[in-house]
């Protein structure tokens, strides 16, 4: 996933019609839409707006515009940590998520199990 692909899930969550709406909205100018677009990240702040939208954890969006800046530097040993850091934030999340659902997921087989 981009930082650009993050910006348009948020402005589809709200139903923006442009890119350019979004930027507003967001804070940005049409330029730093641009820039984004071409593999760069946004700040900080940025990044927890758009996750607070779009239902993703914040620490997830900041990975995913440091792994950007990253692979535009070029730099290998910086694209890996970002790497690595991205798949720990995810992975916490999806272990979080799966520790939530899965009392309910065997309260659900309980129920609809044919076999029970």
């Amino acid at each position: 996933m981009t930082p650009y692909e993050l910006i348009v899930m948020y402005r589809e969550k709200l139903g923006l019609p442009s890119d350019y709406a979004a930027a507003k909205r967001l804070g940005l100018t049409k330029a730093a839409i641009s820039t984004i677009k071409g593999g760069t990240g946004f700040s900080n702040e940025t990044a927890w707006k758009i996750a607070e939208v779009i239902d993703m954890d914040p620490a997830e969006v900041i990975a995913i515009c440091e792994l950007a800046r990253a692979e535009r530097s070029e730099d290998p040993e910086r694209v890996e940590m970002w790497k690595a850091r991205f798949r720990a934030v995810s992975h916490s999340a999806a272990t979080i998520f799966g520790l939530i659902a899965l009392p309910y997921g065997i309260w659900l087989t309980d129920r609809l199990c044919i076999l029970c």
